[in-house]
């Protein structure tokens, strides 16, 4: 070979190499860059993953009787009952407290219709598959991250809230990949700032808090919990429940009240009501 065309290989040789290089460098080092300067200033502390509950274990006193609302179960002190007693659909009721006199008024308990997360909380799992969100490559990266792609709402929501983005290998495409996807996909659907604005009174609660934030399983359903002190200095739970054997859909519980055990207990009872 004549010495100008080994020149010219070696010279496309070298661009080749560069070029591997280069792209290599594109989908992990300037990736993870462009993740860090784009996405992660939106979360508080850059990582926002949730915790197990951490009240699961309260014992729940002898007293308390058992209610049902909506097809909920759960246990509260005796002695409540509905504040708007002649409403018989949408959110008034299914509201019980336990005095008339807001000014009195020291546990509120409300549990809202079954809906789909779409309704309130933005597109469900089937649009993110539609787009081509979970692809081949996407479920390769969270496979080798360790967790497998969701099948359901809940559990879409689950990876978001508990993934560790520290925990991605940055040499690795495919896991800078996903961890890119799963922290954009985090920035749409689980916002640093959480409003609510669900009942009226002064326990009432309508600005944006930044909560506590929890996971609960209790084998009859999954959870998530806030936890938070509302604007007129009530304890605040709002429980996030989905139905075991219905993980696309979910019904919230908020308990308010002057003492937080009381709420905590309450709130360790929930459970979907049997058919």
């Amino acid at each position: 070979m004549k010495k100008g065309a080994k020149i010219a290989v070696g010279v496309l040789a070298a661009l080749t190499v560069l070029g591997g290089a280069g792209l290599y460098l594109s989908q992990t080092y300037i990736k993870w860059k462009a993740m860090e300067y784009e996405i992660l200033p939106n979360f508080t502390d850059g990582t926002d993953v949730t915790e197990p509950y951490p009240y699961a274990d309260i014992e729940v006193p002898e007293s308390f009787k058992e209610c049902s609302i909506k097809g909920i179960d759960f246990e509260a002190p005796d002695g409540l009952f509905w504040m708007y007693p002649e409403e018989t659909e949408g959110l008034k009721s299914g509201i019980i407290v336990d005095n008339d006199n807001v000014e009195k008024r020291e546990l509120l308990v409300c549990v809202m219709d079954k809906g789909e997360p779409e309704e309130e909380n933005g597109p469900d799992i089937d649009h993110f598959r539609e787009v081509g969100f979970f692809d081949k490559r996407m479920n390769k990266g969270l496979k080798k991250l360790g967790y497998e792609p969701p099948e359901n709402y809940h559990d879409m929501i689950f990876l978001c809230e508990t993934f560790d983005y520290k925990k991605c290998n940055k040499l690795s495409p495919s896991e800078v990949n996903a961890t890119y996807k799963l922290m954009e996909l985090k920035a749409i659907m689980i916002p640093s700032l959480i409003a609510f604005n669900c009942v009226e009174g002064d326990m009432a609660h309508d600005s944006f808090i930044e909560p506590n934030h929890y996971y609960f399983d209790n084998g009859n359903m999954k959870s998530f919990v806030s936890e938070f002190i509302n604007d007129h200095g009530a304890y605040e739970l709002n429980l996030e429940v989905y139905d075991v054997n219905d993980l696309d859909n979910r019904q919230n519980v908020i308990i308010l009240s002057k003492d937080p055990e009381v709420a905590r207990q309450i709130a360790k009872t929930v459970q979907i009501a049997e058919d």
